[in-house]
């Protein structure tokens, strides 16, 4: 009898120190920004019946978050895009660097029915390990002033979260 005290004796004082053991979690912050640049296309196929091309576009993050996250951060996105009539696809992948020089690698994918959905795949310095979604919405969109060259502004709404 007294061998199985002790070993519930034992049990109880490990699950004590089991409980207060703190438990790290990532913390899942909100993120609020607009990032306006220029691209340039290279078309491969354009009628109205099919376009098909890749672009190269350069941009810059303007938080309009309380926290600010993501100011002044610079981007470089490449990507290709099909359309078929009015009905799009598209894939990209950029490269937002901080202002410390870390940086995220966001992959995103879309069509003309949903938007596009931005997914990080690839972090350094306190980015590594980085999760997150944004949503875009397109703002605007300046009239070309050189043949094949977008200029324009989107609103990217979602979430981020850095592992412990």
């Amino acid at each position: 009898m007294s061998y199985r005290r002790k070993w519930i004796t034992m049990f109880i004082v490990i699950l004590g120190f089991v409980m207060f053991i703190p438990v790290a979690q990532a913390e899942r912050q909100y993120v609020e920004f607009i990032l306006c640049g220029a691209s340039t296309w290279n078309v491969v196929e354009s009628s109205l019946e099919l376009g098909i091309g890749s672009y190269d576009a350069k941009c810059i993050i303007q938080s309009t978050h309380e926290s600010g996250l993501f100011d002044n951060w610079t981007v470089h996105l490449i990507g290709v895009e099909k359309w078929m009539g009015i009905d799009g696809t598209w894939n990209t992948l950029s490269k937002r660097t901080a202002p410390d020089g870390d940086f995220i690698i966001w992959e995103s994918y879309g069509d003309s029915e949903h938007g596009s959905t931005f997914k990080p795949i690839y972090g350094t310095g306190k980015w590594k390990g980085v999760k997150g979604e944004l949503k875009i919405k397109q703002l605007r969109t300046g009239k070309p002033n050189i043949r094949f060259t977008d200029q324009f502004c989107e609103e990217h709404i979602g979430w981020i979260e850095l592992p412990e």
